[in-house]
């Protein structure tokens, strides 16, 4: 998946592209992703962040696309995009989502179709971006969980969006190891910790306030 202040910056720059659009067709190119062309015919509503996901929601369903770290979208006129796995016909032109992976079977773009009332959410971490991510519920991850600070700040079921790039940043800033422990953290390093969390995704991402919520605390 995407580190959050990269999944932010990408979900800003298409979302005045392809927003109020509507899906005059769908074709599976990666024929695993046929279901999805049941979709044609909806209009895209919005493009919200899921956890490390980005959550495509139409007048009626939905898709979660995790782009991994090779994955992009590409909206065109052109009729076929090179690695494309699926394309959106759309009023504003093509949609891709394209998997640049080379085969790797780890790091795939991944896309999971959102039925309405039958679909389970995947389960995610908590977003750090959001005020529900606060210090009182840091300090209990830091108790629940017998590992080491890194390995918890970049473990995607525990917080969204944080892995080698940014995580290694907010070591750095809180001056720890990546061996230190999460029951050696005190009380004040755990504050040093949650703030350097707070501050390097924020202004890599360019969000200055917190946000209330996001799609994950539905």
């Amino acid at each position: 998946m995407k580190e959050l202040p990269n999944l932010i910056t990408l979900i800003n720059s298409i979302k005045g592209e392809i927003c109020y659009s509507y899906i005059n067709k769908i074709v599976a190119i990666d024929k695993q992703y046929k279901e999805m062309e049941d979709i044609e015919g909806q209009k895209i509503i919005d493009v919200l962040r899921y956890g490390g996901y980005m959550h495509f929601q139409f007048s009626q369903d939905a898709m979660l696309v995790d782009l991994g770290p090779n994955g992009s979208f590409v909206l065109t006129e052109d009729d076929t995009y090179d690695n494309s796995i699926i394309k959106l016909e759309t009023d504003h032109g093509n949609f891709f989502v394209v998997d640049d992976s080379k085969n790797n079977k780890e790091e795939i773009t991944k896309i999971i179709p959102i039925w309405k009332d039958s679909t389970t959410m995947p389960q995610i971490g908590y977003d750090p971006l959001t005020k529900q991510f606060n210090y009182n519920l840091f300090c209990q991850l830091l108790v629940d969980n017998d590992t080491t600070v890194e390995k918890l700040i970049k473990n995607p079921l525990i917080l969204s969006g944080i892995g080698n790039v940014y995580g290694d940043m907010i070591l750095k800033k809180a001056s720890i190891t990546k061996k230190t422990k999460t029951s050696e953290i005190t009380k004040a390093k755990a504050r040093e910790i949650f703030d350097a969390i707070k501050q390097v995704l924020r202004e890599a991402s360019g969000n200055t306030e917190e946000e209330e919520s996001d799609i994950s605390e539905e």
